[in-house]
């Protein structure tokens, strides 16, 4: 069996926001059953310790999302899950009692999306969570503002407000978002910490080539797992343009034995990138080459 350092599960592609960060996917809404998912985890026995539960969409719109967690639990994995935060409440107990879960990445990019009212009773849940989960919980937490750099009137119009509130909050010295840009794990409270980072793109078939050498961890050590099972090698293939195969009909090292699964690799370990989609994602530029590799 193929080992992988994370595996990212899409148990659902829906989502009850609409950020323009988010890319955007023509491919079927959809949410993935207890009992695929189930079959999913057999699948990946021995595979990886550690799964991610999102690609698109909110994972906290899952109807059995304590189920899963449990699932989890009883197969021994451990969780990373990634949230807009807006439904934190919902599953609260669920989140703060669970043994398999490990992180919470919670997004605050879209609170410049949302209106003025709303953002802030996102926000105040979101703290309210985070500083109970500190107390009483082993989880670490990383709250995400992904919009520095943007230009957009909204988002720094609310970068400011937004950075008073968490500092206020966790009794932290005044952050500035134009001095965020070369920090990320900022510790706010014992595991919570602020990651600020400029935006990316989600690639597509249409952008811009911008040439066949480079470096990536797709393949390498993640892959991701799409709504309807397709196997993609990178949790950033929105549209599962390279799909690999399908987990419900194959296993995980057929898959990863498919001549276009081979090939990629092959070329990664060579930065070559033998894909088009590869070849257009800008941010596979953010990693460096190892030397002597």
């Amino acid at each position: 069996m193929t080992a992988l350092k994370k595996i990212y599960i899409e148990i659902t592609n829906r989502c009850n926001l609409a950020c323009p960060f988010c890319a955007r996917s023509d491919r079927a809404k959809g949410t993935m059953a207890v009992t695929a998912f189930a079959e999913v985890l057999h699948r990946l026995a021995g595979a990886t310790r550690y799964l991610y539960l999102h690609v698109l969409g909110e994972p906290l719109l899952h109807p059995h999302f304590d189920r899963l967690l449990a699932l989890c639990q009883e197969q021994g994995f451990r969780v990373n899950l990634t949230t807009n935060g807006t439904l934190l409440a919902r599953h609260r107990q669920t989140l703060l009692a669970s043994p398999a879960l490990r992180q919470i990445n919670i997004s605050l990019h879209g609170l410049a999306h949302l209106e003025r009212r709303s953002a802030e009773a996102h926000l105040a849940g979101v703290l309210d969570f985070a500083q109970e989960a500190s107390r009483t919980t082993g989880l670490y937490l990383s709250l995400r503002l992904w919009n520095l750099g943007t230009g957009e009137a909204q988002a720094k119009k609310v970068n400011p407000w937004l950075l008073q509130r968490l500092t206020s909050a966790f009794g932290h010295p005044p952050l500035r978002a134009d001095a965020l840009r070369s920090e990320r794990g900022i510790p706010l409270a014992p595991r919570v910490f602020l990651n600020p980072e400029e935006p990316f793109t989600w690639p597509r078939p249409d952008d811009p080539d911008l040439g066949r050498l480079g470096h990536c961890r797709g393949l390498r050590d993640h892959l991701a797992i799409l709504v309807d099972g397709t196997v993609v090698p990178c949790c950033l293939d929105a549209e599962g343009v390279l799909a690999l195969g399908n987990i419900f009909a194959q296993s995980l090292d057929e898959v990863l034995a498919s001549p276009r699964a081979v090939r990629m690799r092959e070329g990664l370990g060579h930065q070559w990138l033998v894909e088009p989609l590869c070849r257009r994602c800008s941010y596979r530029l953010r990693f460096s080459v190892p030397a002597g590799s």
